[in-house]
């Protein structure tokens, strides 16, 4: 659709994963997950994301309450000594929702062109 002033429209959406209405995964939880796999460290994750510790903390535990299983292994140390590690099954759903993602994008790409473009 084009204006009479040549603005260009473009599609925006959201997508988020839910289990019985309770929130497990969308943008920004990927985005933590990314960080602490980057890092090694949710604190470092944290600063990164500007998500606090805190929210963090509880959005990992929240995320594994409702899979029913460990997302991230957080193990305590001294300096330099403590960190944290993505398990195999928050690697699994990373990559689903990752995947699933790109190909609703493609397709609402494809759609609004058809639409619109």
């Amino acid at each position: 659709m084009r204006t009479e002033n040549q603005n260009t429209w473009q599609l925006r959406s959201k997508l988020w994963l839910e289990v019985n209405g309770h929130p497990v995964i969308g943008e920004g939880r990927m985005a933590m997950l990314e960080a602490i796999d980057r890092h090694g460290s949710i604190k470092q994750a944290s600063l990164e994301t500007g998500i606090a510790y805190r929210k963090m903390r509880g959005a990992i535990r929240e995320m594994e309450s409702i899979l029913g299983r460990s997302m991230v292994m957080a193990f305590r140390g001294g300096k330099d000594q403590g960190g944290a590690n993505l398990t195999a099954e928050a690697h699994e759903l990373m990559a689903f929702y990752t995947k699933l993602a790109d190909s609703l994008q493609k397709e609402m790409d494809t759609r609004f062109q058809e639409f619109f473009g």
